[in-house]
């Protein structure tokens, strides 16, 4: 179950970032995000799917970069609420970070013009596939 003071703190960063006052950054991790804190502090927000659902960790970093808070919706015992707080603010964060509004913005205002749009590409091929490619190990 999500400790109701984390609970909090996700629910005003949820807001924060979703009022584009949050700057949000990817990390190597494919689907984790970082959010960088001026006193050193951070947090980072990851989604992957390990059985056919998506699955949400978080965790919490102080100054020296220790872990002092994590949580996980598939081992944590998350409730059905625990599990749609963090998954709305995956979703926030995932969406600031892509600029998803603003892209649906620009092509909306794109679409509704009377400009022509798209622009013409040279095509290349493929490359065949090289002879290490071949190999059996």
């Amino acid at each position: 179950m999500l400790p109701e003071k984390l609970k909090k703190l996700i629910l005003l960063l949820t807001d924060k970032t979703d009022k584009k006052m949050a700057i949000w950054n990817r990390t190597n991790a494919e689907g984790q995000f970082k959010l960088s804190i001026s006193d050193g502090s951070a947090i980072t927000i990851s989604s992957w799917s390990p059985n056919n659902y998506e699955a949400y960790y978080l965790t919490i970093f102080n100054k020296n970069g220790d872990v002092i808070e994590a949580f996980d919706t598939e081992t944590d015992n998350a409730t059905t609420e625990d599990y749609s707080v963090i998954q709305s603010f995956y979703k926030s964060v995932r969406n600031s970070y892509y600029k998803v509004e603003e892209t649906i913005d620009e092509l909306f205002n794109t679409l509704s013009s009377d400009k022509v749009i798209g622009k013409e590409e040279k095509f290349t091929p493929p490359l065949p596939p090289s002879q290490s490619d071949d190999l059996p190990f």
